[in-house]
């Protein structure tokens, strides 16, 4: 049994006023930690951000201050916790027929926004203080990718409606459900089969297993700010007015440039049908996360991550420390010269522009020319390298051509 140490505290009798002293029988090791409570001030940025944000007082900075302090305790974390944290998931992971693979963020990422907390915005670190995507988030991306998947073969922009048909489970359900299948071609009624056993359905869970997603090194956390023009008018008192003053609301991200650690398993034998099943569901986890972004605020570009590097195949997740190196993007090439010989009906012009918007849901997206500040749409067809998502803010160089009197978006590149 630990060696017991009484830690005294001050008591004062409210009859006499006389001061006493209360004793209480605790570990040893607890009293002296207890005692060294103002030299070691908790270091982990989740407890901090949950139940030890410091309070100043009154004051428009608070909250800014409150995030800074955590921002600070993240970069005093235990490096060592994390890579033993690295090993024992890995672990976990392939324990249930799963094989890891890294993919790094875009851009800043924001997990749990909408969590309540003493700072009124929210953001999910895991018990030891690190940030992490909940493993019912990342089922959430790879779900919401296959099922975009299957309403394109099917020609549908009826989500719910489809998400209905295949996730109902009972016995008219499923009747209703075979019905629908026996219309669709034979590529659409395998994938629907295939959604339904790695999801699963109301009636049964799915064989997939999603992981929770772990940085593979240690990240960096940044603030970022909504800068909301019309407090007044959000909050229901008046109209949005031009006299308003703007209310900056502070929150927390993930650096650009972070790997996270993902693993899909799967439940029972993985034979080689499970194999094919874990692997497309794996499959549709990368495109979710690199087309449909993860977290909040993926209509501003936030949450993209990039696609695996052809370096880099999936499950190669090795150590934690080299892994983030190996997977950091490759080095943008030289802006490519403008074409010698441009088509002569469709003479390209390049300019440079700011991405306003970019929707992967819409495929389409609006940049705003840097010199002229003209405004215009894209299509996705536009964008030269494959799979890149331009998030808000991003430099762009773009190309145009007269159409009927109107400039048109034919060509977008990283600046």
């Amino acid at each position: 049994m630990p060696q017991q140490r009484h830690q005294n505290r001050a008591h004062v009798d409210r009859a006499s006023g006389a001061q006493s002293e209360v004793r209480y029988p605790i570990p040893a090791a607890s009293a002296q930690a207890f005692a060294r409570r103002d030299q070691n001030k908790p270091q982990n940025p989740g407890l901090i951000f949950d139940r030890f944000v410091p309070d100043w007082g009154p004051q428009p900075t608070l909250k800014r201050d409150g995030l800074e302090a955590v921002r600070r305790a993240a970069e005093r974390v235990d490096k060592q916790l994390l890579r033993e944290w690295n090993t024992r998931w890995q672990a976990c992971a392939r324990a249930a027929n799963g094989e890891p693979f890294g993919l790094t963020t875009d851009w800043r990422l924001i997990a749990g926004l909408g969590r309540k907390g003493p700072l009124e915005v929210g953001f999910t670190f895991h018990r030891y203080g690190f940030p992490i995507l909940p493993g019912s988030s990342v089922k959430g991306v790879a779900r919401a990718w296959a099922l975009l998947q299957i309403a394109e073969k099917v020609g549908t922009t009826e989500l719910k409606e489809l998400d209905g048909i295949l996730s109902a489970d009972g016995d008219k359900e499923r009747e209703k459900y075979e019905d629908w299948k026996a219309g669709q071609p034979a590529e659409v009624q395998k994938l629907a089969d295939d959604f339904r056993t790695i999801f699963g359905t109301t009636a049964a869970a799915g064989r997939a297993v999603f992981f929770d997603a772990i940085p593979a090194s240690l990240p960096t956390l940044e603030l970022d700010i909504m800068n909301p023009h019309y407090p007044k008018y959000y909050g229901g008192e008046e109209p949005p007015t031009d006299w308003q003053s703007p209310v900056p609301v502070y929150f927390l991200t993930v650096a650009a440039n972070t790997e996270f650690c993902f693993a899909v398993g799967w439940r029972g034998t993985l034979d080689d049908e499970g194999r094919r099943l874990r692997d497309q569901a794996q499959q549709w986890l990368k495109d979710g996360l690199t087309q449909l972004g993860a977290g909040a605020k993926t209509s501003a570009g936030y949450g993209y991550f990039l696609p695996p590097q052809p370096s880099q195949p999936a499950g190669a997740v090795s150590q934690p420390a080299a892994t983030t190196q190996a997977l950091q993007p490759a080095p943008t090439s030289p802006t490519p010269a403008l074409p010698a010989t441009p088509v002569p009906s469709e003479e390209l012009v390049w300019r440079t522009g700011t991405v306003r918007e970019y929707r992967p849901d819409k495929r389409a997206g609006r940049l705003v020319d840097d010199e002229t500040g003209e405004e215009l749409p894209f299509h996705q067809e536009a964008i030269e390298e494959k799979g890149w998502s331009p998030g808000k803010k991003h430099k762009v160089r773009y190309a145009v051509v007269e159409r009927e009197g109107r400039r048109v978006v034919v060509k977008v590149q990283r600046a």
